[in-house]
């Protein structure tokens, strides 16, 4: 019997099982198979036999265990089921293959203290061993220093709730995107335990066009998260360097919406509106030019505190721009709140300005209450108009002029594109 590994960062290798004993699956250096995936937990799960038949348990890890795409506690194996785990997923096969080799066990990146016992949640020990809260978070004194596990490197981004550090694991030596949240977000335990909980519920949601999340806790009190390092340009950097480069081919913002689309696509399928949709959370990688979409947990997360995205967003003035009229007047956003922020920021890929642009928080507010922006053809006149008339109806004023959903406008751009080709 042998567990092959089709993808993650193990992908390709096999480990032969033995029956009769007992297999430990996770990242600790104690699992019989130890995984190099920063997403798994550092035990997941283990295969046990009972009368000679295979028994997969999860043990409590972070972000479930899934088995055929279905989350189990419990699951009797059969020939070829499919094993997801984090990145990682593995199949299982009962014969016997003469050609399977055994992973050495190696220790894998920590995401967790050696000291800590699997037996309980994780969110139990980080709020139960939580420090005196912070008052301050200071990024000059984090930088060159080690944070958890972590060697912090420099400030990727600032913003309210928080300060995004290059960071790199001490024992993996990757890289992953820190985030410190600030400290009057979260000033006591049940606003931590709060806040955590619902990060947790986000953390098994995997996409292509989705930045990771990969772990989070609480340390020195102040409470993080650790996500995908996606190196390349966020859409901010891709609108402001408009000014200089030139306009935008408009087929690579074509791009962008597909896949920003897919992920809201995604998110909706699981009840997710994302809230806080703009060109910083969008972020393009360097080595393939896939889009991804990040902090898809967090409006969530600081819902569950009280505190309203709009609120938020319009406390920076960068960002108001590209809130629905909805949501920046407080009314019932769903997804197609969502889809006005991405119409806004597809809007300033193609013609390098925001929609609505003014002087004051309370002018910016009331042009994306009332008036109609511009064309973006007006701007960039390569712009195919199917694409044009596309952006326009995502910028609606009321929700119901936009389209329904995300898969009613993958079809609208999966129109565009055959209509240029």
């Amino acid at each position: 019997m042998h567990l092959s590994i089709l993808s993650g960062p193990d992908s390709g290798s096999t480990f032969v099982v033995t029956p009769q004993k007992r297999l430990r699956v996770g990242r600790g250096a104690e699992c019989e198979l130890s995984l190099h995936d920063p997403s798994v937990s550092r035990l997941q799960f283990e295969i046990c036999f009972e009368d000679g038949r295979p028994v997969l348990v999860d043990q409590d890890s972070r972000w479930g265990t899934l088995v055929n795409g279905v989350r189990i506690a419990r699951h009797e194996l059969q020939p070829e089921d499919r094993i997801s785990v984090g990145d990682t997923e593995l199949c299982w096969i009962p014969a016997s293959d003469p050609s399977a080799s055994t992973i050495a066990p190696m220790r894998p990146p920590e995401f967790i203290p050696a000291d800590e016992s699997p037996s309980s949640s994780p969110l139990e020990r980080a709020v139960a061993t939580r420090p005196a809260f912070r008052r301050v978070l200071d990024p000059a004194t984090l930088v060159g220093q080690t944070f958890s596990s972590y060697q912090v490197q420099f400030v990727e981004a600032k913003a309210r709730t928080g300060v995004v550090f290059r960071a790199v694991d001490r024992d993996s030596q990757a890289v992953i995107a820190l985030k410190l949240f600030s400290p009057e977000l979260m000033t006591n335990t049940q606003a931590m335990t709060r806040f955590l909980r619902t990060i947790e519920t986000m953390g098994p949601y995997r996409h292509s066009h989705l930045v990771a999340l990969y772990d989070a806790g609480i340390s020195d009190g102040l409470c993080w998260t650790a996500n995908e390092f996606v190196i390349g340009e966020s859409a901010q950097q891709l609108i402001s360097s408009i000014g200089t480069k030139g306009l935008l081919d408009w087929r690579r913002v074509l791009r962008i919406a597909v896949e920003v689309t897919k992920a809201l696509e995604f998110a909706a399928s699981h009840q997710i509106v994302h809230r806080n949709i703009t060109p910083a959370n969008i972020l393009v990688r360097r080595s393939d030019g896939i889009t991804k979409l990040g902090d898809l947990m967090l409006s969530n997360a600081l819902d569950s505190l009280g505190l309203g995205a709009a609120t938020r967003a319009g406390e920076i003035m960068g960002d108001l721009p590209y809130l629905s009229p909805e949501q920046i007047f407080g009314e019932r956003m769903d997804a197609r709140s969502d889809l006005y922020s991405l119409g806004a920021t597809l809007y300033a890929l193609l013609t390098g300005r925001p929609p609505c642009e003014g002087l004051t928080a309370a002018r910016i507010a009331k042009m994306i209450q009332s008036q109609r922006p511009e064309t973006p053809k007006k701007y960039h006149q390569a712009i195919p108009l199917v694409f044009a008339s596309i952006v326009m109806r995502l910028l609606s004023k009321r929700p119901e002029d936009r389209f329904v959903d995300a898969t009613q406008l993958l079809k609208e751009l999966a129109r565009a594109e055959k209509s240029t080709q």
